[in-house]
């Protein structure tokens, strides 16, 4: 089950508390629906909660069901519910204050509370939302192909603190958000904060995993560059070893050389506390940097002989 199936399947346990709530939320749900217009209502949903849970509201409020229910077969995998007899879907329109033959409004004398507009958005969400897996990124959205209705909903959206945005994506109006906090903010207001709760934790462990990832991936890097700098220094002082012999080096940088030669996996810091104090990271840096100098030059003077 996806995400997003998860969170309708929370959101049809919700009792109705009220007439104003029912109405509020089978507003959302026809607003929202696949198909509205002067003519017909459709609402397309492979979830029987949702098919289920339309039909009841239908019925409590109007003491009628969908004209048509398509129920999935072999060969459709989605409820078809359908309303389009000319009675009821005036006795709708009127209800809930639209008229789909000039545009298709969102009436604000049905949204007057905030949970008859927490209702709206959870039947919105219902039938015209969704939201992205949160192990693959943040964002959901609702979506409509009524301009008019889309820009009512930001702005409703923004009286309740949840800056929407608006976008458009073929013919449709995307409202989103890709903000997870929004998005769990959005979630508990509709009714769904298990599944807020879900998206928080999803988000934290990704935090811890991300940040896991950045500290083990810095420790490699930093073990491939102490590898790459005591293979670099191993090689100057075979170099000098080769050509001068170690005993041409001053005392300070023979005892590096051989400390390096005798420890080619440690890090210089750890090479440091192999000589008990007397000499510090830097200093031991120091050293090597003028041993890998020489070798260079023995090299440059070897070329030029040549």
């Amino acid at each position: 089950m996806t995400f997003s199936a998860r969170i309708k399947e929370e959101l049809c346990t919700l009792p109705i508390k009220n007439p104003e709530s029912a109405l509020a939320e089978c507003c959302g749900m026809i607003l929202f629906a696949n198909s509205t217009k002067s003519d017909r209502v459709k609402i397309i949903t492979e979830n029987k909660n949702i098919a289920t849970r339309a039909s009841w509201l239908l019925k409590s409020l109007f003491g009628f069901d969908f004209d048509k229910k398509i129920v999935p077969a072999s060969s459709q995998k989605k409820y078809n519910l359908i309303i389009d007899i000319p009675t009821k879907l005036a006795e709708i329109f009127d209800a809930l204050g639209i008229d789909p033959r000039i545009s298709l409004r969102l009436n604000a004398a049905i949204i007057e509370t905030d949970e008859c507009r927490a209702a709206f958005c959870r039947g919105a969400f219902l039938t015209g939302g969704s939201v992205t897996d949160p192990e693959s990124g943040y964002h959901l959205e609702l979506v409509t192909s009524h301009s008019n209705l889309s820009r009512e909903v930001i702005s409703l959206l923004l009286e309740l603190n949840l800056p929407a945005k608006l976008t458009f994506r073929k013919s449709n109006n995307i409202i989103y958000f890709k903000e997870s906090g929004n998005i769990e903010d959005f979630l508990t207001r509709i009714g769904a904060p298990l599944s807020a709760l879900d998206l928080m934790q999803t988000k934290l462990f990704k935090d811890v995993r991300n940040r896991v990832n950045r500290k083990v991936n810095c420790e490699m890097a930093n073990l491939s560059k102490t590898a790459d700098a005591a293979k670099a220094q191993i090689s100057a002082i075979k170099i000098i070893s080769e050509r001068r012999g170690l005993e041409s080096l001053p005392s300070q940088l023979r005892e590096a050389a051989e400390l390096r030669l005798q420890n080619p996996e440690l890090s210089l810091s750890e090479l440091a506390k192999l000589t008990n104090g007397q000499v510090g990271r830097s200093g031991l840096n120091h050293r090597l940097n003028k041993i890998l100098n020489l070798a260079e030059e023995i090299n440059s003077r070897k070329d030029a002989q040549s």
